[in-house]
């Protein structure tokens, strides 16, 4: 999940990451620069001329919110970088604190367990010919969303004129859906649940000695916390008790949000442990990648831009291999965390590494015109050929969800054309997870939107943790063994605000129905489908249709996406915020979607945005405006005998 701090935290670390660790660049070095400012200056009085400048660009960047201001810090942060790291770090170090309103260790621990990607991408990137205006478009949502560029894909074959129909079995099984698990390990009883840091319910150094002045967590979780390992343990041993699961998926996300934290060490103990407990359920696991699963999250490499991720994929293959064959566990280490596994013949789970589209993933701006990085959807396809040509049936499961405003907007495009391709004859449904809520998302094969065109349905899991305002839940789906498509949906929940009497009175979590996809939504279809019909995508575009027209309905559905904590602001009949989420479950891309990119800050409108742009004109050849203050003095001739050989580079 994408924590509420990322907007100022990261927009913080794009200056602060992009000094700590930069390659060293063809640049003079930084006695040669310095040497060449004004003379008269000493080396303090010149720095502190550089930094006041940068601190000046990154306050104007995070108050204004605009678009030129953004990209001129991007750029300043740049340029600063190639003279002094330590001048862009210090400056940082001095902002974080304030405007971000985090602790110094959060601050200082996500600026540094980020850095070093952040920079490489930075140093790469072209921030005044376009790249700059698109990372504060997909970081920060400030500049207007560029041009999706990313074409039109070739396929192995065409789609065939008269493709197979699966026939159900009239057989339904029971399938469990798991998603961000986010179980904390330090989770502690009676600490503060309201804390000053972005993850509560822990003891930390400046945590009071003794009790709390604000809430007490629970033994049980928390709305402001991740999950204690107690009440995962105590969700897997309710399952049983309303389903027998055929097997499981499990959407990602399994270590904690404390991100500023999290290292490959951390993440593979804690994944280790949670696989572990999860084992526990007596059924296999299919599980997929989320972006807490790195350390530090968000981070996995591309081929463009370099780096390594072998040690995460390979303590997921060895952790996952309790589940998989050797062949998927093989491919978890050969393909960046992708598999294909067949639980049956005739069906076939296709799992995916999506945080390649994750807008926090800071190594896919190293290249932003390389929309499949890796080549996952070229493997994807590859696999989606294959279940054609032998006529299976086929389920994708992945974490973040393409229909998610913070996917790539190019690599989402090319995701949806492949679901244009392969749907509904060889994908029956997909899976994802990360946003915590309970939602779904439509995908169309015409840009005509309607019950005719609608193809497929990516269902997003509600999650496992409480974090934030939510309570824990699961799915269950009824699922046809025939067509493996959806009958019903069956949520369950516990009532978090009950915590605090289940450890009064020794009890467990009250688990519970929450409800029924197709209970709750067919009173309000116009036609309602048999219960011998899945809840197809045509069925789920009705419901949609019936929001539209009955504020009673949305409202139902409003409930049930925060899994009845109601803790989420009011989405009021009447106003842009039905219309709104609307738009969202019938977007399969995420250029699609009416949200705007979440952040914690207001942003500008766009008609101030677009007169900033307008006034930028030439100054975005220095947008910073720090290049003029150590313009290099005109070189010497170099004399080659001073080197001895020449080392071409």
């Amino acid at each position: 999940m994408r924590i509420k701090i990322s907007a100022v935290i990261l927009s913080l670390a794009l200056a602060t990451t992009t000094v700590l660790a930069a390659p060293a660049p063809i640049q003079p070095s930084t006695p040669d620069i310095l040497a060449a400012a004004p003379s008269h200056l000493s080396h303090l009085q010149k720095r502190n001329l550089v930094t006041d400048k940068l601190k000046g660009l990154l306050q104007k960047a995070l108050t204004s919110l605009e678009c030129s201001a953004c990209v001129a810090a991007l750029v300043g942060v740049k340029d600063v970088a190639y003279l002094n790291k330590n001048w862009v770090l210090d400056v940082v170090n001095d902002l974080c604190p304030s405007l971000a309103k985090e602790p110094a260790d959060v601050c200082a621990g996500l600026v540094n367990s980020q850095g070093p990607v952040l920079i490489n991408s930075l140093l790469k990137a072209d921030l005044t010919g376009g790249d700059g205006k698109e990372i504060c478009f997909q970081v920060l949502g400030v500049c207007p969303a560029p041009a999706v560029s990313s074409g039109t894909l070739t396929f192995p074959k065409p789609r065939p004129a008269n493709p197979t129909i699966h026939a159900p079995s009239g057989v339904l099984s029971d399938v469990l859906h798991l998603s961000d698990w986010h179980v904390d390990e330090q989770y502690t009883p009676n600490s503060e649940a309201q804390c000053n840091r972005p993850l509560c319910c822990r003891k930390y150094p400046d945590s009071p000695a003794s009790g709390s002045n604000n809430r007490s967590a629970s033994s049980w979780g928390d709305y402001n916390c991740d999950s204690p390992v107690k009440l995962g343990q105590d969700l897997l041993k309710y399952v049983p008790t309303v389903a027998k699961p055929a097997f499981a998926i499990l959407t990602g996300d399994v270590p904690p949000h404390d991100v500023w934290a999290e290292t490959p060490s951390t993440v593979v103990g804690e994944e280790a442990n949670a696989y572990g407990i999860l084992a526990s359920l007596g059924a296999t696991v299919y599980p997929t990648i989320g972006n807490h699963e790195s350390g530090p999250p968000n981070l996995f490499p591309t081929t463009a831009s370099g780096g390594d991720a072998s040690w995460l994929y390979n303590s997921l293959a060895t952790a996952w291999s309790r589940w998989l064959p050797a062949s998927a566990t093989n491919s978890v280490k050969a393909n960046n965390g992708a598999y294909t596994v067949s639980p049956t013949p005739g069906f076939r789970i296709i799992s995916l590494n999506t945080n390649f589209c994750y807008t926090m993933n800071f190594y896919l701006y190293a290249k932003t015109t390389d929309y499949d990085p890796n080549g996952e959807l070229k493997w994807l396809i590859t696999q989606l050929q294959a279940a054609e040509d032998a006529g299976e049936r086929v389920w994708i499961i992945g974490h973040v969800g393409p229909s998610q405003t913070d996917c790539l907007q190019n690599w989402s495009a090319l995701y949806y054309q492949v679901v244009q391709r392969y749907s509904p004859h060889v994908i029956a449904e997909q899976f994802f997870g990360h946003t915590h809520y309970d939602e779904f998302a439509l995908f169309y094969n015409s840009p005509s939107k309607n019950a005719a065109s609608a193809i497929s349905t990516a269902w997003v899991g509600p999650s496992v943790t409480p974090y934030t305002n939510l309570n824990p839940g699961f799915r269950v789906y009824k699922v046809d063994t025939g067509n493996w498509n959806i009958y019903d949906a069956e949520t369950y929940v516990a009532d978090l605000t009950q915590a605090s009497t289940w450890d009064a009175k020794g009890t467990t979590p009250n688990w519970h129905l929450e409800y029924s996809a197709r209970a709750a939504y067919t009173p309000y279809l116009s036609s309602p489908s048999a219960a011998t019909q899945p809840l197809s995508p045509a069925w789920w575009h009705n419901v949609t249709v019936a929001f539209e027209s009955n504020p009673a309905a949305f409202q139902k559905y409003w409930t049930y996406r925060g899994k009845s904590a109601n803790k989420m602001p009011a989405c009021t009949n009447g106003s842009a915020c039905p219309k709104e989420m609307i738009c969202d479950l019938r977007a399969g891309k995420s250029s699609d979607s009416c949200s705007p990119i979440s952040i914690s800050l207001k942003a500008r409108s766009d008609q101030r945005a677009e007169a900033m742009e307008a006034m930028a004109g030439e100054a975005m050849m220095d947008p910073s405006g720090l290049r003029s203050l150590y313009k290099r003095a005109p070189l010497k001739p170099w004399n080659k005998k001073l080197c001895g050989t020449i080392n071409k580079h």
